[in-house]
């Protein structure tokens, strides 16, 4: 079956990849297991009380957390607005897209590095080795894993979600993922073995992919 999160043709290349001995790295700007509450019912979601932005469901740790003032609190068992009991969780973060890559490669070494994941002392410069040494054959992450890393044996990038940045109301977001999908791109086939990237999208044909394909900065 075709996972929600990963597409076919990523699931293939990244079967290929493994096949042939290459790394992979898959990007998500996004934390968490799904990134907005909402109510079917009355369509209310559940916002930080502070920011007044979407809660984002942190399932290993049962709470809804701001990303933004870091307030937490629990998940609750109906709408606050019409009392429904009925709440849908929605969008993909990091959690969830593990969960989804181990289900699809359960014999890889894994790994995921967000700001959850990297909270000791060590854990960030540690997940980093072991990629570049080859003990973990997958990473994915924030875009902490995109920036300035040289990793010999890594020959595809995936980005797994980028239509929620390219239609954002902030108008620097465009910008923003155009800047952060050159940086990760350019983790790909950085030696002798040539790299891959795939980013998945429903508007392939968007002024910000064409810019991309052709890496021209000046233009976009």
């Amino acid at each position: 079956d075709t996972s929600p999160v990963l597409s076919t043709p990523l699931l293939d290349t990244m079967k290929r990849t493994l096949e042939d001995n290459g790394q992979i790295m898959l990007f998500l700007n996004r934390r968490g297991f799904h990134t907005v509450v909402i109510c079917p019912r009355c369509g209310q979601v559940i916002k930080c009380e502070h920011c007044d932005i979407s809660l984002t469901h942190h399932k290993n740790q049962r709470l809804l957390v701001c990303h933004a003032c870091d307030y937490q609190t629990r998940p609750p068992d109906r709408c606050p607005s019409c009392r429904t009991g009925l709440l849908h969780y929605a969008g993909i973060g990091t959690e969830r897209l593990e969960r989804e890559v181990r289900a699809a490669f359960p014999n890889e070494s894994i790994r995921r590095m967000d700001s959850d994941t990297t909270r000791g002392t060590d854990s960030h410069e540690e997940i980093l080795a072991s990629f570049r040494r080859g003990d973990v054959r997958i990473l994915l992450g924030t875009q902490m894993i995109a920036k300035g890393h040289d990793f010999p044996n890594l020959t595809l990038v995936g980005v797994i979600d980028t239509d929620s940045a390219l239609f954002s109301p902030d108008f620097r977001a465009s910008e923003r993922l155009f800047a952060q999908l050159m940086q990760v791109s350019g983790r790909a086939g950085r030696a002798e073995k040539p790299g891959e990237v795939l980013i998945q999208t429903t508007f392939p044909a968007h002024p910000l992919f064409n810019a991309l394909r052709s890496q021209d900065y000046p233009a976009y």
